[in-house]
């Protein structure tokens, strides 16, 4: 039988162990963040975000590929060494995360020195996960029901062109109209989410990019949204790309780990974002669910219809128009099947575009966009669709139809991220 002074010294002995494996994480975690920023040299797209102590990106060395594959071997093999039992869960859900980490740089210096994997080992290797599998007679349904929502002469692509330029915001207008959708995002997500009272934002306007809209988050709770004026915006994108960039989607995402983990915790390997990791898995995948948080269907229908048409100087069936992109949704598991098939070889770039045209409706200019899209980013396409229904399935599980309840585990969720691997339910 254990008396006080057992309890108490097997308590401090814990403690002690914890301590000491948070000291190791601590070096590890160092030696990670150096890791992606070395890589940052060779790949100016892979390190997405840096907020950690500005001396080691100064004193970064472009060492080779081997020496820094090297490397992330040598931290991968410590990580596993570490002894994990009787240890408090929060250490082990940040050993947990570090270890698919430094396993995806050390699967993308294996991809940069040209070992490059098929789109579902690279799916595996990167983000921890594999997207569902849809033939192309899955989305020909789909069309059918577009098909009877527009009916009339002509292509199926023409006549959904047609109906959805009646919904372009013009270009004079999309400043005003793009801040109404995020200072709603911004107020919805506030209600629920206590936000830094400095946190902020940039808007910029660019063009000539393979995306419609980016966040690079600047560190100190501030972002820079850059919009793409490539492509038309469309009026329901407005509230989209304010959630998903915005409120409560990247910028949220990212301050909230700034605060609580690498603030707080002193946790470093969160002031690193590497765009090509599992970290995006739950960065974009809860940026897609986002606004189906903090609005309902028929809600965001009519803040678009009493709010922002009005200030695009657009009129049309709103609802209609929503019948539509609702069923148009649907065909969003195309893009994974397109960029499998070209990322595999198993199709041409002219092969795809016509694809995207024939099955998911796109103009020729937005196809060869999205087609530019899939050659340089390659599986990360399945965290928008896959990681977004992964998020909702977590929040939503145990049937829990309370809305504030969603919004405990999207928070809890943002604040400790998990991979992808720990999101099945």
């Amino acid at each position: 039988m254990l008396t006080r002074a057992d309890e108490r010294q097997d308590g401090e002995a814990k403690l002690m162990e914890e301590q000491q494996l948070n000291l190791e994480l601590n070096a590890i975690a160092e030696c990670y963040v150096k890791l992606v920023l070395a890589i940052g040299l060779h790949d100016p797209f892979y390190v997405d975000a840096f907020y950690g102590p500005e001396i080691w990106r100064l004193e970064c060395k472009k060492l080779t590929l081997p020496e820094l594959h090297k490397m992330a071997k040598v931290q991968l093999k410590c990580l596993n060494k570490l002894n994990l039992s009787n240890i408090d869960a929060k250490l082990i859900s940040r050993h947990s995360f570090l270890n698919k980490q430094v396993s995806s740089v050390v699967y993308y210096l294996s991809h940069l020195q040209g070992d490059r994997g098929s789109f579902d080992v690279e799916s595996e290797g990167l983000y921890d996960t594999q997207s569902q599998k849809f033939g192309l007679c899955s989305f020909e349904s789909i069309q059918d029901d577009i098909d009877k929502l527009l009916p009339g002469e002509g292509e199926l692509a023409e006549r959904f062109e047609q109906f959805r330029a009646e919904f372009i915001v013009p270009q004079s207008k999309i400043p005003a109209v793009f801040e109404a959708a995020v200072d709603k995002a911004r107020a919805l997500t506030g209600a629920h989410i206590e936000l830094p009272h400095d946190e902020n934002f940039s808007i910029e306007f660019v063009t000539d990019k393979i995306w419609t809209a980016y966040n690079w988050y600047q560190g100190n709770y501030k972002s820079l949204i850059q919009l793409n004026q490539d492509q038309p915006l469309y009026i329901e994108r407005c509230l989209e790309l304010a959630s998903h960039e915005g409120y409560p989607g990247h910028h949220v995402f990212n301050l909230l780990q700034e605060r609580d983990l690498v603030r707080t915790e002193q946790w470093i390997e969160y002031a690193v974002y590497p765009l090509y990791s599992p970290i995006s898995f739950l960065s974009e995948g809860s940026a897609n669910y986002g606004l189906s948080l903090i609005m309902s269907k028929q809600e965001v229908i009519d803040f678009e219809r009493d709010t922002l048409m009005p200030l695009a100087g657009i009129e049309g069936d709103i609802e209609k128009y929503h019948k539509v992109l609702a069923c148009y949704k649907k065909l969003a598991y195309l893009d994974n099947l397109v960029c499998e098939q070209l990322t595999d070889g198993h199709i041409l770039e002219e092969d795809a575009q016509d694809l995207l045209i024939k099955y998911g409706l796109y103009t020729r200019s937005r196809a060869k966009q999205r087609v530019k899209f899939y050659l340089s980013n390659r599986a990360y396409v399945i965290n928008y669709n896959h990681g977004e229904e992964s998020v909702a399935r977590w929040v939503e599980k145990d049937g829990e139809t309370r809305k504030q309840e969603h919004w405990k585990r999207f928070e809890a969720l943002l604040k400790r991220p998990l991979t992808a691997s720990q999101f099945k339910v």
